[in-house]
C-alpha cells in the first residue's frame, strides 16, 4: 500500500470515528431523567446507510453522514467536521468549523465558508450532489464492512495451482468479468452442480440487470482445506456500486471455491478452482 492509498485509509477511520462520537455526544449535555440506554451491539458490517458521497461543482468530492437529526459529519479537504443544525427557512443548515452545509433533501447540499462573526455564510459556496453520477467507494481496509487491514506483503515468484493465492485469481477474474458486463463468462467460473450456480448464464446475467455499477475488493485466501478428495478455500470480498434506482450497494461476502484434489484420474477442470458458493453479509 502506497502513502496516498494509507492517507485513504486514516482519513475514513478518522471518518467513521467522528462521525460515531458526534452520535453519541448529542445526547451527553442532558440533565433531565432519561431511559436506561438500550444494550449496545456488535459494530455494523456495512457502512451507515445515512452516509453519503457528494460531488461538487469545483471538482471535490465530499461525504456527509447523519448520525441524528441535529448533526452532520462532514468531510471535506481531507478533516471530518461534525456540524450542528441552525436556524433556516427551508431545507437543513448545518454549521461549525468555519463552515456552513444547507442540504436541500438528502442528494443536494452547498458547502461555504462561514467569515467571523458570521451566523449565515455570505459565501455563495459551492453545490454538491449526490446521486448515480457519483461512483461508489469501497470502505477503507479495517473499517466497518471493509477487508481486513493486512499489510503483509504479497508472494512473488509462480503461484501454486492448488493454492490460495491461485483460488483468489479466480475470484478477481470472476468480479473484473462483471464490473465489465461480461456475466457469461463469469458465470462459468462456477463449479457445476454448486448450489448458488444460476440455471442458465442468462438466468445468472438477468441477476444484474438492476446494477447501474458493480464492483468489488478481494482480499487474502484463507486456509486451502481437504475433504473427501476435493481442496476448499475460502476468499473475503468486499461489493459495493449502485443500482439503477441511485442507491448505493455495499455487501461483505465469502466466496468458498472448490477443486479436486491430486488424485489419479482427475481433469484439468475438475484440478481448476472454481466458485462453489457465495454467501453475502447483508
Amino acid at each position: 500500500m502506497g502513502p496516498g492509498e494509507e492517507r485513504k485509509v486514516m482519513r475514513r477511520a478518522v471518518f467513521v470515528l467522528i462521525l460515531a462520537l458526534a452520535g453519541c455526544d448529542r445526547g451527553a449535555p442532558r440533565v433531565e431523567a432519561q431511559a436506561a440506554p438500550k444494550p449496545v451491539g456488535p459494530a455494523p458490517v456495512n457502512p451507515d446507510p445515512g452516509v453519503r458521497t457528494y460531488r461538487c461543482d469545483d471538482g471535490r468530492t465530499l461525504q456527509a453522514g447523519y448520525p441524528d437529526r441535529d448533526t452532520a459529519v462532514v468531510d471535506v479537504d481531507g478533516r471530518a467536521h461534525p456540524l450542528q443544525i441552525a436556524p433556516s427557512a427551508s431545507g437543513a443548515r448545518y454549521v461549525g468549523f468555519g463552515l456552513q452545509w444547507w442540504t436541500k433533501g438528502m442528494n443536494e447540499g452547498r458547502l461555504s465558508r462561514l467569515k467571523d462573526g458570521e451566523t449565515v455564510a455570505s459565501d455563495p459556496g459551492v453545490m454538491c450532489r449526490a446521486g448515480p453520477e457519483v461512483p461508489a467507494q469501497p470502505p477503507s481496509p479495517g473499517a466497518p464492512g471493509g477487508l481486513a487491514d493486512d499489510r503483509r506483503p504479497l508472494a512473488e515468484g509462480p503461484i501454486a495451482p492448488a493454492s490460495g493465492e491461485a483460488a483468489a485469481q479466480v475470484v478477481q477474474s470472476y468480479y473484473a468479468l462483471l464490473e465489465s458486463g461480461r456475466e457469461a463468462q463469469a458465470w462459468k467460473l462456477w463449479s457445476d452442480g454448486a448450489p448458488g450456480r444460476a440455471a442458465s448464464a442468462e438466468a445468472f446475467a438477468r441477476e444484474f440487470d438492476r446494477y447501474a455499477d458493480y464492483h468489488a475488493q478481494i482480499g487474502a485466501p484463507g486456509r486451502v482445506e481437504g475433504a473427501a478428495g476435493s481442496l476448499y478455500v475460502e476468499v473475503p470480498v468486499v461489493i459495493y456500486g449502485r443500482l439503477k434506482s441511485g442507491v448505493e450497494v455495499h455487501e461483505s461476502a465469502t466466496a468458498t471455491l472448490r477443486r479436486a484434489n491430486e488424485i489419479p484420474g482427475a481433469t484439468e477442470e475438475q484440478r481448476s478452482w472454481r466458485i462453489y458458493k457465495i454467501e453475502t453479509k447483508g
